[in-house]
C-alpha cells in the first residue's frame, strides 16, 4: 500500500488494472476503489490525490458500484473544482441522493462551480428546507440564473437553455465583439454571439468565423445574419433537438413571446436530448417505459411496465373466452388448462422483452457493463416476482370461472385447476424478467450483438420454459389428486 501510495500519480494505468498491480482489465475496477475506501490508515489528502489521477467521467463511472456512504466521502474529499466536475457526470437519480446526502456548506462549494441548468436540475429534487438554505448561501448572479432556469419545465427550452452566452449590441464592432468574446464564457457557446437591442430584442446572429474575418471596424450589423432560427421558452425538448437536426445548428437561441433573448441551448444538451429521447422511445416502443437500468427505485420500475402489461393480459385473457366459446362447437378439448397456454406464454414474452431492452439499450449507451450485470439482473427478479404474483392470482381466478361449468369427478377441481394456472404465470414471469436481464449480458460476453440477437433467443427460451413449466405442473397436480 505504501509503495502505491509513493506514486500517486503514476497510478492511473495501475489503477485501471486494479488495486493491485498484479490485476489486469480493460475498465477500471469497481473493487480496488472500494479497498481503498476501506484503508482506515489512508490519508484523505493522499487519496484525493490517487482520485485526482482518474477523469471525472471515470470516475463517476466508478461511484456507480459504490455505496451511497462511499459516493459522498468522495465528493468530500475532492476539490470542489473537480467534485463539480463528477457530479455533473453522474445521472440525476445518483447527482440527487448524492447532494442530498452532502452538508450545505459543501454542496454549495461544488454547485458554485457548476453550470445553472445543472444546479436547477439538482436543486429541484433536494427537500424544500435545504434548498432554500443552499440557495440563501449562493452568490446572488448564481441565485439569479439558477431561478431565472427553475421557471421553466424541465424539459423544455427553457429549463434546459445556458445563460452562458455573449449577446452584443448592433452598433458593436468586430473588435469590439471580440474582446466581449474573450473570458466571458466557456467554448461552448461562442460558436455563435446573438445581436439585440437595447431592449435585449434578438435581431441577429453571427458565428465566429464570421467576425474574425471582417474588418476590426466593421459593425457587427453589417455582417450579421437577421435571418434567425430560434426556439419558444416552453417548446419541448424533442422540438428543440429537431430544430437544431434539420438546420444543422450547434446551438439555438431562446426567446419569450417579445423576442427578448432569454438563453441558448447549447450542442451539449441538444445530444443530450437526443440521447435521452432515444432511450425513452425505444423502452416505450417495449411497454418498459423511461427507467434508467441502474438508478430508477424499484417502485418506477414497477409503475412504468405495470399499465402496458395490464392491457396486454387483459387482451390475452380475452383469448381464453374465445377459445372457451369453441368448447360446444368440439373444436377444442374440454381441458381448462388448454384455454390459458396463450395468456401465460404471451405474459412471459412481454415481460422478457421489456427487460431485455432496457438492458440492450443501457449496454449500447454505456449506461451498463458486465460488471454491473448483477445488479440488473437481481432488480429485475424482483420485479418479475411482484408482477407474477399479481398477474398469476388474476389468472388463476379467471381459470376457476371458466371451470365452474365443467362436469368434474373431483370436488375441487376448479380448485386445482385454478393453483396450475396461478403457479404456471407465476413462475413463468420471474423466469422470464430473469432470463430477459441475462441473455444480452451472455450474448455481448461471447462477442454477439446482444441487439440482434436477444429478442429470438429470449422468445425461444421463453416460450420453451414457460410451456414446459405449465405441463409439468400440470401433470404433478393431476397425478396427485388422480
Amino acid at each position: 500500500m505504501a509503495e502505491i501510495l509513493a506514486l500517486p500519480r503514476a497510478l492511473t494505468t495501475e489503477f485501471r488494472k486494479g488495486y493491485h498491480p498484479e490485476m489486469s482489465g480493460d475498465e477500471p475496477g469497481p473493487e480496488s476503489l472500494s479497498q481503498i475506501l476501506q484503508d482506515e490508515g489512508l490519508d484523505p489528502a493522499r487519496l484525493r490525490e490517487l482520485l485526482e489521477t482518474i477523469q471525472p467521467v471515470d470516475l463517476a463511472d466508478l461511484l456507480d458500484d459504490l455505496a451511497l456512504e462511499d459516493r459522498v466521502r468522495i465528493l468530500e474529499i475532492l476539490e470542489p473544482a473537480a467534485a463539480a466536475q463528477v457530479l455533473a457526470a453522474l445521472a440525476k437519480d445518483a447527482r440527487s441522493a448524492i447532494a442530498d446526502r452532502l452538508g450545505e456548506a459543501r454542496l454549495k462549494e461544488v454547485i458554485e462551480k457548476m453550470p445553472a441548468d445543472a444546479v436547477a436540475d439538482i436543486l429541484d429534487h433536494l427537500p424544500v428546507q435545504k434548498e432554500t438554505s443552499v440557495m440563501m448561501r449562493l452568490d446572488r448572479a448564481q441565485a439569479r440564473e439558477i431561478e431565472e432556469l427553475r421557471k421553466y419545465p424541465e424539459n423544455t427550452a427553457g429549463g434546459r437553455m445556458s445563460l452562458n452566452f455573449v449577446a452584443v449590441p448592433e452598433a458593436f464592432t468586430a473588435d469590439e465583439t471580440l474582446k466581449a468574446i474573450q473570458g466571458a464564457v466557456n467554448a461552448e457557446t461562442i460558436e455563435y454571439v446573438y445581436v439585440v437591442d437595447e431592449s435585449d430584442h434578438l435581431r441577429g446572429v453571427c458565428s465566429l468565423y464570421a467576425i474574425l474575418r471582417a474588418e476590426p471596424d466593421t459593425p457587427v450589423a453589417k455582417f450579421m445574419r437577421r435571418e434567425v432560427t430560434f426556439v419558444g421558452a416552453h417548446l419541448d425538448q424533442e422540438e428543440v433537438a429537431r430544430i437544431a437536426q434539420k438546420y444543422n445548428l450547434r446551438a439555438i437561441p431562446v426567446v419569450d413571446g417579445q423576442m427578448k433573448l432569454l438563453g441558448v441551448v447549447t450542442m451539449r444538451d441538444i445530444l443530450e436530448v437526443v440521447h435521452q429521447e432515444a432511450s425513452e422511445d425505444i423502452m416505450k416502443l417495449a411497454g418498459a417505459g423511461h427507467v434508467h437500468p441502474i438508478h430508477a427505485p424499484f417502485l418506477a420500475r414497477l409503475k412504468a411496465r405495470i399499465p402496458w402489461l395490464a392491457a396486454a393480459m387483459v387482451i390475452e385473457l380475452t383469448i381464453a373466452w374465445i377459445m372457451k366459446g369453441y368448447e360446444s362447437a368440439g373444436t377444442l378439448a374440454t381441458l381448462t388448462l388448454a384455454y390459458f397456454i396463450p395468456v401465460i406464454m404471451a405474459m412471459g414474452g412481454n415481460v422478457g422483452l421489456q427487460s431485455s431492452t432496457m438492458v440492450v439499450r443501457g449496454l449500447a449507451t454505456g449506461e451498463l457493463s458486465l460488471r454491473k450485470g448483477l445488479r440488473v439482473v437481481l432488480a429485475e427478479f424482483r420485479v418479475g416476482i411482484i408482477i407474477g404474483v399479481f398477474a398469476g392470482a388474476i389468472t388463476g381466478l379467471m381459470a376457476m370461472l371458466l371451470h365452474r361449468s365443467e362436469p368434474s369427478p373431483h370436488r375441487f377441481e376448479a380448485l386445482r385447476i385454478a393453483a396450475i394456472v396461478c403457479g404456471s404465470m407465476t413462475t413463468s414471469i420471474t423466469v422470464a424478467a430473469t432470463m430477459g436481464a441475462i441473455m444480452p449480458f451472455l450474448l455481448q460476453r461471447v462477442k454477439l450483438d446482444p441487439a440482434v440477437a436477444s429478442g429470438p433467443f429470449i422468445t425461444a427460451i421463453n416460450d420453451a420454459v414457460n410451456i414446459t413449466l405449465y405441463l409439468t405442473l400440470a401433470t404433478v397436480f393431476i397425478l396427485k389428486t388422480s
